[in-house]
């Protein structure tokens, strides 16, 4: 098999805003919230500061060789450069509030390679290797790593998936239960002593000789009530029987 002298490999046309809204579909960057640019043959990466809004980029398996036109992403919460050729963190200042950082199987290799993790305040999830130690940078290898990412970032959760700091799960629990707890009032009994106290009204003659009054009162008065209805019905008789003039 023999390759032609003409040949020359494709190039990768180099990264445009024009490329951005063909590659994520819209018609504006300002438009753009999410950016998956992976095995793109790029190298620079400049124009994707434009993006005003970006808030997920993944620009892995790229030939990025360093961390640059990065700063106007002020949304960005989350940037994967992971499998690029990146030898320096850098440029973390531009984007105020991302929180997850994957560098994964890149090229840094020196401890002071990592002193622009200072400046990403907001990580609080950071990836040089992954959790089994495969893909790892070569700084990784140093003894200092984790000790050194961690005095750079105190805010940080989580350094290549591993949290750093397990939560107090009692104290969660009582939280938890404080917040669901319901202040329930006492419940007010429906008769009071008083009510309940009959006196001497204990046998059966005790309280019907006690209620005879009332008995009385109410008879009358039902007698009364049957009076004045025979009246109203012998009234409204006699109507019906008187002719209409």
């Amino acid at each position: 098999f023999r390759i032609s002298a003409s040949f020359r490999p494709v190039a990768m046309p180099p990264l445009t805003l024009e490329y951005i809204k063909n590659a994520t579909g819209e018609f504006d960057v300002e438009s753009v919230f999410q950016a998956i640019l992976t095995e793109r043959s790029l190298s620079v990466i400049e124009p994707i500061g434009r993006c005003c809004n970006l808030r997920w980029l993944d620009l892995s398996k790229n030939r990025i060789t360093r961390m640059e036109g990065l700063s106007g992403l002020a949304q960005l919460v989350s940037l994967d450069l992971s499998f690029n050729k990146i030898a320096k963190v850098a440029e973390l200042d531009g984007m105020p509030i991302l929180e997850r950082l994957q560098l994964q199987a890149n090229a840094i290799t020196q401890i002071q390679d990592l002193e622009g993790l200072k400046l990403g305040q907001s990580l609080k999830h950071v990836n040089l290797q992954n959790v089994d130690s495969s893909d790892f940078c070569p700084v990784c290898l140093q003894p200092e790593y984790s000790r050194t990412v961690q005095r750079h970032l105190p805010g940080l959760v989580a350094l290549d998936s591993k949290r750093l700091k397990l939560p107090d799960i009692d104290r969660e629990i009582r939280r938890v239960d404080e917040q669901s707890a319901i202040d329930v009032l006492e419940p007010e009994p429906w008769f009071s002593p008083k009510d309940l106290d009959l006196g001497d009204l204990q046998t059966y003659e005790a309280i019907e000789s006690a209620s005879q009054q009332q008995i009385h009162d109410f008879e009358a008065a039902i007698a009364e009530c049957q009076g004045a209805l025979k009246e109203a019905e012998e009234l409204l008789r006699l109507q019906e029987m008187t002719p209409a003039n």
